[in-house]
């Protein structure tokens, strides 16, 4: 029964200089300057969007909005509504963009991509435009792709992952990646996957396009297997069967689930015994804070229009690293650690790893 857990201590050691490195004094400056653009963001929202009567699609969006606004106490909520409590202040928002990519550049698709929500802000508040069509316009995956495979802020998880999996796998593993999307882990994982000589590593995602995407990216790779899979679907129903992977691993993914534990409990029968699941996970910065970049992502259905639970998230969008810990264990699994773990930060807590076992 505890085969495991002496891997599962020893893994924070191991991951420790990689936390160092991925939540760095960079990473810290680079919020700095989207706190900036997003609260300029909220604010040019709040003067030209038309946040009174805003679309469906929108609301989260407009929601995220106030409560920023509200946080920087330029907002407060009263019996008849929101009142704004003191001037919103006039910022260029071009001015503030220059600045941000030029002080950090590696940040810059970040900092793109709230320059594209921004521009299409009136639109989707209004309904005129979905969202999916300002992140992704035309169909175009290129800036979605440099956003998860290179950006300094949200890459990290990748590499934290993928840093992971390389401790964990064991020859002959078969590895199942769910919600693989444009391939940041998979990339990651390429040497490991011939260096371990890993089975079968399975990327799969709602979106056929990313599959079809990954056929052409890893076409060389014999390990690879390929399949469209629906995490708030039963994998056994999608040719997934019980008790068939080693590691299931995820990025940035889980949170989105439209019923979280229904999922975490597929997962753990699609585990053998030992098993793990090792997902890299944002996470808000603090108890009442908004993450920032929930603006960008409240364009995307799937980030909002999940089920709500007092006891378990009461909004959409990450978890804490506690409460994964706490969902996890009530769905099954063994023994779970949250690496680095909220008290690890000194400041804002910006998530990293989940990590669970399933034992015999």
């Amino acid at each position: 029964m505890t085969a495991l857990l002496p891997d599962l201590a020893s893994l924070r050691c191991t991951m420790e200089p990689m936390f160092r490195r991925c939540f760095s004094d960079e990473l810290a400056r680079a919020y700095e300057h989207i706190d900036r653009l997003c609260l300029e963001l909220s604010c040019h929202v709040l003067r030209n969007a038309g946040c009174t009567s805003p679309a469906h699609q929108a609301r989260y969006f407009v929601e995220t909005v106030f409560a920023i606004l509200a946080e920087e106490n330029f907002l407060r909520r009263t019996p008849q509504g929101w009142q704004i409590s003191r001037p919103l202040p006039v910022r260029d928002s071009a001015s503030i963009q220059r600045e941000a990519r030029a002080l950090c550049p590696r940040a810059e698709t970040t900092f793109e991509m709230i320059a594209r929500c921004r521009e299409h802000a009136a639109a989707f508040v209004a309904g005129r435009e979905p969202g999916l069509a300002a992140i992704f316009p035309r169909g175009d995956l290129a800036l979605w792709e440099r956003l998860h495979d290179e950006d300094a802020v949200m890459s990290i998880y990748a590499d934290i992952a993928a840093g992971a999996l390389d401790a964990l796998a064991e020859p002959g593993a078969r590895v199942l990646e769910l919600g693989a999307g444009v391939g940041a882990l998979a990339r990651r994982c390429r040497d490991l996957l011939r260096e371990r000589d890993v089975a079968e590593y399975w990327f799969t995602d709602l979106g056929k396009l990313f599959v079809q995407n990954a056929r052409s990216i890893f076409a060389g790779e014999k390990a690879m297997r390929f399949a469209a899979i629906d995490i708030n679907t039963p994998f056994d129903a999608q040719g997934l069967a019980h008790e068939s992977f080693d590691i299931v691993t995820a990025v940035n993914v889980l949170h989105a689930a439209e019923d979280l534990s229904s999922t975490l409990r597929e997962i753990h029968n699609a585990l053998r015994a030992p098993g793990w699941l090792v997902c890299g996970e944002g996470s808000p910065p603090g108890a009442g804070s908004r993450w920032r970049l929930d603006l960008v992502f409240g364009f995307l259905p799937g980030w909002w229009d999940v089920a709500t639970e007092p006891a378990l998230r009461s909004s959409p969008g990450f978890l804490f690293p506690s409460q994964w810990q706490r969902l996890l264990r009530a769905c099954g699994f063994d023994a779970v650690e949250a690496l680095p773990g909220e008290s690890w930060f000194d400041g804002p807590c910006r998530g990293g790893l989940i990590v669970a076992a399933k034992l015999p």
